[in-house]
């Protein structure tokens, strides 16, 4: 299974995705978000728009659990349980579209999606707005619509859970649970909706394997991040990635 893997993308692309894994960890490790989009980034090329995100959710499971576990002492499980509830249901109905979708409208669907955070992000801060149990649920149904088909969505929910008081390490670990399950719905539906199949399961653990060693390396650097710092990285790499997508989408 693993000769065809190579067969299929090679050598070459095959150790650029592990890199790129590691590398897009560590980053996703020390902001809590932009990893997963970032790395859809660098496998949309080598494993087309059609495949990447249910390759990806595989990954994505290995690199949220690390960084869950990493961060478990700061979990917020009431948070968690106001987004995942409503969100799960809009997973499962939106994933099943997915299949339907052609290649240029999957990537503006992620440009969009990643874009649309940073005006939230600043709209919400500016405000001060404080997120209520009410905010959380409505989060979590908009997040779970999103989630079934694109990679991303997570900093959508930057704003509204920052907004409930919670630190930067309780929104990094919370975030990667939340992921997490977001992940296993999605896996499920593709998995049952034939998107993937051995050799692409295969790859994508080897991928999230990866990950493991880059999200401990991003703990650390979290640990000596300021608040303003963080937001401005993870706001430079959402602009730049949800360009990238665009561009995607109109050279197709």
């Amino acid at each position: 299974m693993f000769e065809s893997i190579i067969n299929d993308i090679g050598w070459l692309p095959f150790t650029i995705l592990l890199l790129a894994a590691f590398v897009t960890s560590m980053v996703h490790g020390a902001t809590g978000i932009a990893g997963g989009f970032l790395l859809t980034i660098v496998a949309t090329p080598i494993l087309g728009l059609k495949l990447v995100v249910p390759v990806i959710s595989i990954t994505l499971l290995i690199s949220h659990g690390s960084r869950a576990l990493f961060n478990v002492r700061q979990f917020d499980l009431k948070t968690y349980f106001a987004v995942a509830i409503p969100a799960i249901p809009c997973i499962i109905i939106t994933a099943l579209l997915y299949g339907r979708l052609s290649g240029p409208a999957i990537a503006i669907i992620l440009g969009t999606v990643v874009l649309a955070s940073v005006p939230l992000r600043r709209w919400a801060t500016a405000r001060k707005i404080k997120t209520s149990k009410t905010g959380l649920h409505v989060a979590g149904g908009v997040y779970g619509a999103i989630s079934g088909m694109s990679i991303g969505p997570g900093m959508l929910l930057m704003p509204v859970l920052l907004g409930t008081g919670m630190s930067k390490q309780a929104f990094v670990a919370t975030l990667a649970v939340i992921a997490l399950t977001t992940n296993l719905v999605r896996i499920g539906v593709y998995g049952a909706s034939d998107l993937l199949n051995g050799p692409h399961v295969v790859l994508a653990i080897l991928v999230g394997l990866a990950t493991i060693p880059g999200a401990w390396v991003g703990r650390a650097v979290l640990r000596r991040m300021t608040d303003e710092r963080h937001t401005r990285i993870v706001e430079l790499l959402v602009i730049t990635g949800g360009l990238y997508f665009y561009w995607i989408a109109f050279n197709s």
